[in-house]
């Protein structure tokens, strides 16, 4: 399999100019913000990227699901994290085959502080494999390449504001990090589109731009 190649914008990125100060001196329009709203459950579901939204090659395995909270938490806990609302998973796979997969899960929380305390626990600790996405993706993100015994894997974690999101590209990335904060940001930038009122539009492919050393 082709290792995925895609590059990452940031999330919390300003956009081009929109206003003009008075004397007509240009004004950036504000960055997307953290979420922050008790998004419905439908919401969550809409985040998660579809067919013909995904990077090349990628495609949906199934449905897009309502994911139980203790997915949410760590891996050995068998109940939802504090503050834990509510959550949305998706599977993804390659041309076809499970033999390589992508995993992507959104969680809500009550408050901040909450989906930060779950944000540390779902990332591990295993800080010599992780790497810091640049751009970075919402308020916290980081990317851990082959995490625990796995081989060939680039796992993605972001929280913004009370949502956190993880993706796992299992097999096929060849070390390379690309693809996954992609999907990672893409993701991100449809719950800020919800939030804000507006359909969830952005694509994997449009987080595909240039970012240091790829």
């Amino acid at each position: 399999m082709t290792a995925l190649t895609a590059c990452s914008s940031s999330s919390n990125s300003t956009s081009s100019v929109s206003s003009t100060q008075d004397g007509g001196k240009p004004v950036s329009s504000a960055a997307p913000k953290p979420i922050a709203k008790d998004l419905p459950q439908a919401a969550l579901t809409q985040a998660l990227l579809g067919n013909g939204e995904t990077l090349p090659g990628w495609s949906l395995h199934g449905d897009k699901k309502v994911m139980k909270g203790e997915y949410c938490n760590t891996n050995d806990a068998h109940s939802a994290p504090q503050g834990w609302v509510r959550s949305s998973d998706a599977s993804y796979e390659y041309n076809g085959s499970t033999r390589n997969m992508t995993y992507v899960e959104v969680c809500l929380f009550d408050t901040a502080e909450n989906a930060h305390s779950a944000y540390l626990a779902g990332k591990g600790k295993e800080t010599n494999k992780e790497q810091s996405p640049k751009p970075p993706v919402g308020d916290e993100s980081t990317l851990v390449l082959n995490p625990g015994a796995a081989d060939d894997a680039v796992y993605g974690y972001s929280r913004s504001g009370r949502a956190n999101i993880s993706v796992r590209v299992e097999g096929g990335t060849g070390g390379d990090p690309s693809g996954t904060q992609a999907t990672l940001s893409a993701t991100l930038k449809r719950l800020q589109q919800l939030q804000e009122g507006k359909p969830a539009t952005i694509r994997a492919t449009d987080e595909q731009v240039a970012v240091p050393g790829t």
